[in-house]
């Protein structure tokens, strides 16, 4: 990183809807920069397919270079689209951005595309703390044959340390909002690798008194985010069973498309992108939700920037511009449907009359 500009801001578009999500998703960002008076450098780098044919690299050299110089200061940040592969897993692992956030949140204009009644869906505000760089997804994995009979396998491995960060980050979060951490688990089958987070638990509940705990199996706390969504406040799980919670946390909202994703290494470095993927089906048709990438844009003015009314101003638009616009995905009775980049410029509009009275 240069000394000459405070923040430096990465943007990774990636491939399928990455470019025209992202695309939206930079405009606001540019906007709040100019908005909130902030120094900052934005620069797009090219990544994932669009990476390889050029270069026959998921994740170049010169990339991964400019984020090994920058990884180790919060004022740098991704914002990042979407990859069908790499280099997602790479650059978590590489950047070692173990703690990743998912704000699961009812936008309440949104309370009809929810599959849930209202008054089950009305207030949902939790974060769902999830592990990212370990557990089965960077397991070592084998196979091979017995008996003439193929097998595989792919280990669930954690080390103490990774176990207690992530619980660490996780009741600190809880100490700031409303005071309940719910652990997900498997523990009565997977006996050795969540003794360690039980014991991580425990270490930390003395530091932070004010933080009630509660523990769920996964498979009821898959069937308890279905019945009782507004409960949770901080939920923290390994790797796999965030992933698969997050997914569950965007059913309950109604649409993965409403759902962004930011992620923390130790400097405070971080990744913001939405929690989809790359919907190759829908890419190049503009009809793409950027509404996830949007709020990825809020949580990066929130924790990068540190200007928490910027990003209650980008929420603060996006409600209001849903009321009568919306892309197909979340369309209702009543609502007229736009494309990705006409929401997004309404969005970006709208969010300016919200700044225009606190800037």
């Amino acid at each position: 990183m240069t000394t000459a500009t405070q923040f430096e801001i990465f943007v990774m578009p990636g491939e399928g809807i990455g470019p025209e999500t992202i695309t939206e998703a930079t405009e606001l960002l540019k906007r709040a920069i100019q908005a909130g008076r902030v120094s900052a450098r934005v620069t797009e780098l090219e990544v994932g397919e669009p990476a390889f044919a050029r270069t026959g690299s998921y994740f170049p050299e010169d990339v991964r270079a400019k984020i090994d110089r920058a990884c180790d200061s919060p004022r740098a940040a991704i914002l990042f689209g979407a990859c069908a592969n790499e280099p997602i897993g790479d650059l978590r692992k590489r950047a070692d951005l173990f703690a990743n956030l998912r704000p699961i949140r009812a936008v309440p204009v949104l309370a009809g595309v929810s599959p849930l009644r209202d008054c089950v869906v009305a207030d949902v505000d939790m974060v769902i703390v999830r592990e990212l760089v370990s557990s089965i997804y960077y397991g070592q994995a084998r196979e091979g044959a017995t008996a003439g009979e193929r097998w595989a396998g792919q280990e669930m491995y954690y080390r103490a340390s990774e176990v207690r960060r992530i619980v660490r980050f996780a009741f600190e979060l809880a100490a700031q909002r409303r005071g309940l951490l719910t652990w997900v688990h498997k523990r009565n089958v997977i006996k050795g690798v969540f003794a360690l987070w039980a014991d991580a638990i425990d270490e930390q509940r003395a530091n932070f008194p004010s933080v009630t705990v509660e523990d769920l199996h996964i498979d009821n706390m898959a069937m308890q985010m279905m019945l009782r969504p507004r409960h949770f406040d901080v939920v923290v799980a390994e790797n796999m069973f965030g992933d698969i919670l997050s997914e569950i946390g965007a059913g309950v909202v109604g649409s993965l498309g409403l759902v962004p994703s930011a992620s923390f290494n130790h400097a405070g470095f971080a990744l913001y992108e939405p929690a989809g993927g790359t919907a190759p089906d829908l890419a190049g048709r503009q009809v793409a939700n950027p509404i996830a990438a949007l709020l990825a844009v809020a949580l990066l003015c929130e924790h990068t920037f540190r200007m928490p009314a910027l990003a209650r101003a980008i929420e603060n638009a996006i409600s209001r511009v849903l009321i009568e616009y919306r892309t197909a995905d979340i369309a209702e009775s009543g609502t007229h449907t736009v494309s990705t980049r006409e929401l997004g410029q309404c969005i970006g509009e709208t969010f300016e009359t919200y700044v225009a009275e606190s800037f």
